[in-house]
């Protein structure tokens, strides 16, 4: 048990540190993942096909190698080292969740969630007040990547507000499913205070002023409550429909909502025509934005869609192999619950779809912070909670993870 804690607590202290100062938490996990290919290397059967993720990044890492002899040499050593600290990070965090509870975990993310609320509102005073050094702005995560017009919006220590929106909305999920299910770990012991977190981080994702999160947050709370009001939903359905009349007149951005569709359109078209001009191995990660320059004559970062970022990144093995990743995920999960129903996977039934959801959008994974802390380790979770089930029968299965 304290060999255990010795090997958690630094992990633990590196999920601290990615919320509250952001670059030093990125570097601390990297730290502790560094050597995680040389245990993967003495212990080889760990790579197998009950690993897909794993193998999917040693796939991208593959196509992005081999375009060496076609695109700038720089982009494509950097796309690789990038691929090569995922799968470390991967591999610490697929290790890490095995020895340390679900239950704190999702813990974890919701005060992180909350500490993304109150520090946008703490951050966006503190400004007013005085004028803090760009280094420690850095440092804390209170520093707008994008453009000037975002900064009237809420993103706390993540850096951007659909980064941000991104992360509460994950929060949200989990608390909300710990509430309409009840839960032997609940967040706090007062059935008050913890509504009254979900509506602090209802309040947080609004003031992001993310439309898709937005949408995203009411069909949350709408399933929510239906699942509360079983007797009443008839009432609660006529109270939907009226309320849906004036939503739009409290719809953040909503002005400009047909002028930002079509730039979301254009850049779609765009980044697919960037695919098309190699569709077989793609044009590398840190290439994808170059290339679109070249194209368009107008800098855009990522193609605002998971899909077509993976196409244009890495070509159709690449699109193809996260289609799988979808697929199986999902297949497996359904089969899970059909045949376990256990509460951890509500959890992963309610994560899982609202990160996809929201990559329709936007390509939330260009953040470190959505890739370590909601990416990895859920999928590490889940990963371990699909390898308990086949040495263990289904009617005396307890999750260790609840």
């Amino acid at each position: 048990m304290r060999k255990r804690l010795l090997t958690t607590s630094p992990f633990l202290t590196g999920l601290k540190l990615l919320a509250i100062l952001p670059p030093v938490g990125i570097g601390w996990l990297i730290y502790l993942s560094r050597w995680q290919w040389l245990a993967l290397l003495k212990h080889p059967r760990q790579f197998s096909r009950h690993d897909p993720l794993l193998g999917f990044i040693v796939l991208l890492m593959g196509i992005t190698t081999l375009n060496l002899n076609h695109h700038d040499y720089r982009s494509v050593i950097l796309s690789v080292l990038m691929l090569f600290v995922l799968g470390n990070l991967w591999l610490l965090c697929r290790e890490s969740t095995q020895s340390i509870a679900w239950h704190e975990l999702r813990k974890f993310i919701i005060q992180f969630g909350l500490y993304i609320t109150i520090s946008g509102f703490a951050f966006h005073w503190l400004n007013q007040v005085l004028t803090l050094p760009t280094w420690l702005k850095f440092m804390l995560g209170d520093l707008l990547w994008g453009y000037a017009a975002n900064q009237n919006r809420l993103f706390g220590s993540a850096y951007n507000p659909n980064d941000a929106c991104c992360l509460l909305l994950i929060a949200l999920g989990l608390l909300l499913t710990q509430l309409s299910h009840g839960s032997v770990h609940p967040f706090t012991r007062w059935p008050l205070i913890n509504w009254f977190l979900v509506g602090l981080l209802c309040v947080g994702i609004y003031q992001t002023k993310s439309r898709t999160g937005l949408m995203i947050m009411i069909a949350i709370l709408i399933m929510t409550t239906y699942q509360l009001c079983r007797h009443h939903r008839i009432l609660v359905t006529t109270i939907l429909i009226a309320g849906s009349l004036v939503v739009w007149h409290v719809f953040p951005r909503s002005a400009s909502t047909i002028t930002a569709l079509q730039s979301r359109l254009t850049i779609w078209h765009n980044s697919f025509t960037v695919f098309k001009q190699a569709p077989y191995l793609g044009v590398t990660y840190f290439g994808f934005a170059r290339h679109y320059l070249q194209l368009t004559g107008t800098y855009v970062p990522h193609a605002h869609d998971i899909l077509l970022m993976l196409l244009a990144s890495f070509g159709i093995l690449g699109g193809a192999g996260f289609i799988y990743l979808v697929l199986s995920s999902g297949w497996h999960l359904t089969k899970y619950w059909h045949q376990y129903r256990t509460p951890n996977l509500r959890y992963f039934m309610m994560t899982l779809p609202i990160i996809l959801a929201y990559g329709l959008t936007d390509f939330v994974l260009s953040s470190m912070q959505v890739l370590i802390i909601i990416l990895l380790i859920i999928i590490a979770c889940w990963h371990h909670e699909q390898q308990l089930r086949p040495i263990i029968s289904p009617r005396k299965y307890q999750s260790p993870l609840i």
